[in-house]
C-alpha cells in the first residue's frame, strides 16, 4: 500500500512539473518583438534607387529601369510631384547629348503630357520586357561603344491590346556607363517608324 501511495505521489508531482515546464515555455517572452516589416511599393524602390552609386551595368539592366520608371508614368495613383521625381530618375539614366537636347522642363512637360493622353484614352502598359542578352547589338564608331536594345510594351487601351516596340542606342559614357541615347519607335523591332 505505501508503495501505491509513493507511485501517486510522484506521479502527481511530475504531472505537475509537466503542465507547470509547458505553461512556463507557452507564456514566457521572447524578447523584444519586431514589427512586421513595411512592403516597399514599387514606386519607393525606383525613386529611392541611388544611381549616382549603384548604376544597372549593361545596357539591358538600363533599358529595364527605364522601363520601370515610365510604367509607374502611367499608373493612375502616381501625382504630379511623383512623376517629377522619376523623371528626374529617368535622366539619370541619359546620354549628355540627349540631356542637351530634352532639358528637364521640357521632358517633364512631355511626359506630363503623355500621362493625361493615357488617362484620356483609358490606357496603360500592362508589362515590359527587354530582348535578350544575345539580341544585344553591339558596335563602336569613333571610338565610342554604342549598344542597341529592343524593348517592347504590352498596352491595354479600354478592353483593347497592342504591342510596341522601341529601340534603344546606348552610348558608353566616360566614367563606363551605359547611358540611353536616343529611342525610336519600331515595327516589331525591324525598321524605325517614327521617333520618340
Amino acid at each position: 500500500m505505501k508503495n501505491v501511495v509513493r507511485m501517486t505521489i510522484l506521479a502527481i508531482a511530475l504531472g505537475s512539473l509537466i503542465i507547470g515546464y509547458y505553461y512556463y515555455l507557452s507564456h514566457r517572452d521572447m524578447g523584444p518583438k519586431e514589427a512586421p516589416a513595411e512592403e516597399v511599393s514599387e514606386l519607393d524602390k525606383v525613386l529611392q534607387k541611388d544611381f549616382a552609386n549603384e548604376y544597372p551595368e549593361t545596357p539591358r539592366s538600363v533599358v529595364k529601369w527605364y522601363n520601370r520608371i515610365i510604367s509607374l508614368y502611367y499608373d493612375e495613383n502616381t501625382e504630379d510631384a511623383q512623376i517629377e521625381a522619376l523623371c528626374d530618375q529617368a535622366m539619370m539614366l541619359f546620354d549628355a547629348d540627349l540631356l542637351q537636347v530634352n532639358p528637364r522642363e521640357m521632358y517633364v512637360a512631355g511626359v506630363k503630357a503623355d500621362v493625361m493622353d493615357y488617362k484620356t484614352h483609358n490606357r496603360r502598359i500592362v508589362s515590359t520586357d527587354v530582348s535578350s542578352s544575345g539580341e544585344v547589338e553591339y558596335k563602336e564608331a569613333g571610338g565610342r561603344k554604342y549598344a542597341y536594345v529592343l524593348s517592347y510594351y504590352f498596352i491595354k487601351e479600354g478592353s483593347d491590346f497592342s504591342r510596341t516596340y522601341q529601340k534603344f542606342a546606348l552610348r558608353k559614357d566616360e566614367s563606363g556607363k551605359w547611358k540611353i541615347l536616343a529611342f525610336e519607335l519600331t515595327d516589331s523591332g525591324g525598321d524605325p517608324v517614327g521617333s520618340q
